[in-house]
């Protein structure tokens, strides 16, 4: 009785309450028919979506293998701006030593400006004596004003040392003069040195700066990029778990209808084997009351065939609706929303019980980041396929591959996911439902709220 019981109400699910009860095999061929291609058309975009999540997962690797290969590109260029930093400190301190070197010149150019200058007076005192004596210094006039011979030694010996005297005096003038020329060229080749170096110092440093930027910049985008490509990969698993569910609940559906095909079957074969039995049973009884010369009691059958009683009347349409409560928000695109809006939302306070709009198997029931609490529940009406969605509630009660009916309780109204205050997200979809929602169809088409 259970059995029977669930076989009907299956039935109910799969192909409508409008055509649970047709008599006509075209009729149950057609249904599962629809049931197979539907099958086959969620696992072909089960294919693609697998396909893409594929796509996107070589995507991921590519990012992950650029930014290790960034990593290291950065690790090399740290060791680099390390090494930098070293060579850096030895020039600063090759620099100290320069400046501390110059000063030292500097110190040592102004000695010998100094000695130049107490040469050149001398040597302007000199001059004013041999012009005051009437041109050069007559040695010789010395030499013989000598009085003795010792006295001539003397004189020898002075006029030697005089002679000597300007000439070292010339010479280190022209030396001091010479070295000073040099300490000049080498204090103007240091400093010139000291630029240079300061110069390639700052061009590294701007260098080192600029690769630190650029690579910063690179490894910014590819983090953005990989948690873009990860949360298309994660709508698309969403989508592809959804997807599986719907085929599940299809080839349950397929599987109920195989079965009550089956069950139909078996009852008009042993229909028509009754109907031959008794038609037999007529027929001999007919054929024995003529034999005994009967005139009018003949027996007559007594079999009737099965009528399959049509269905009841429709309440008001295909769907109900699934909540009491305020309409707050229609189908269509809303710009407080940032782009469209793919169902209706329906508000209200307290403890509010969320119903299936019309029978149907459940295909998901799950946590969505975006959905919150949320219930898939496809439909099979009059030879068509419908999905309903409800979204936002603050709790489930019925799980994936159950079978509802029209206004029984999935869960309440709640205010999870991306929701802003407790309200029914709700959603029919014509056809399968998608990640591009491109069946969804506005609800009031079929309820009036």
């Amino acid at each position: 009785m259970k059995s029977r019981s669930l076989l009907s109400f299956s039935l109910a699910v799969t192909l409508g309450f409008g055509g649970l009860f047709a008599n006509t095999s075209t009729s149950y061929a057609a249904s599962l028919s629809d049931l197979q291609n539907e099958k086959s058309t969620i696992n072909n975009k089960q294919s693609n979506v697998n396909s893409s999540i594929n796509e996107i997962s070589g995507q991921i690797s590519e990012i992950m293998t650029q930014q290790n290969t960034l990593e290291a590109e950065m690790k090399k260029l740290e060791m680099e701006i390390a090494e930098t930093n070293q060579n850096i400190q030895a020039k600063e301190t090759e620099i100290a030593a320069t400046q501390a070197e110059i000063e030292k010149l500097r110190a040592e150019i102004e000695e010998l400006k100094l000695k130049i200058e107490k040469r050149n007076e001398l040597l302007k005192e000199r001059a004013r004596n041999i012009q005051m004596n009437g041109g050069s210094v007559k040695y010789i006039d010395v030499l013989l004003g000598a009085e003795s011979f010792s006295d001539f030694i003397d004189r020898v010996s002075a006029v030697s040392t005089l002679v000597k005297a300007d000439q070292k005096i010339m010479e280190e003038q022209q030396a001091d003069k010479e070295q000073l020329e040099k300490n000049k060229v080498e204090v103007e080749n240091k400093l010139a040195s000291l630029n240079d170096m300061l110069a390639e110092l700052e061009a590294l440093k701007e260098n080192l700066n600029q690769q630190t930027a650029k690579k910063a910049e690179v490894m910014k985008q590819l983090e953005a990029e990989k948690l873009h490509a990860e949360s298309e990969k994660m709508e698309l698993e969403e989508e592809a778990q959804v997807l599986a569910e719907q085929s599940a609940a299809i080839e349950a559906a397929i599987q109920l209808e195989q079965n009550r095909l089956a069950e139909e079957a078996r009852k008009a074969k042993e229909e028509a084997e009754r109907i031959a039995r008794e038609e037999a049973e007529r027929q001999a009884a007919a054929s024995a009351s003529q034999n005994s010369g009967a005139s009018s009691n003949q027996t007559q059958s007594s079999g009737s065939s099965n009528v399959v009683a049509p269905p009841p009347a429709s309440s008001g349409g295909l769907f109900i609706k699934p909540a009491n409560g305020r309409f707050s928000s229609g189908f269509g695109y809303r710009a407080s929303f940032g782009g469209m809006h793919y169902g209706v939302d329906i508000a209200a306070g307290g403890t509010v019980p969320i119903v299936a709009a019309a029978a149907g198997v459940v295909s998901s029931s799950y946590y969505s980041s975006s959905y919150g609490n949320v219930v898939f529940v496809s439909h099979h009406l009059n030879g068509r396929t419908y999905t309903t969605v409800y979204a936002h509630m603050s709790s489930r009660s019925v799980s994936a591959g159950a079978t509802v009916s029209q206004g029984q309780l999935l869960g309440y109204m709640g205010n999870t996911g991306q929701s802003f205050g407790q309200h029914l997200h709700f959603e029919i979809h014509e056809g399968p439902w998608n990640a591009a929602k491109s069946n969804a169809v506005n609800p009031t088409k079929y309820i009036n709220f």
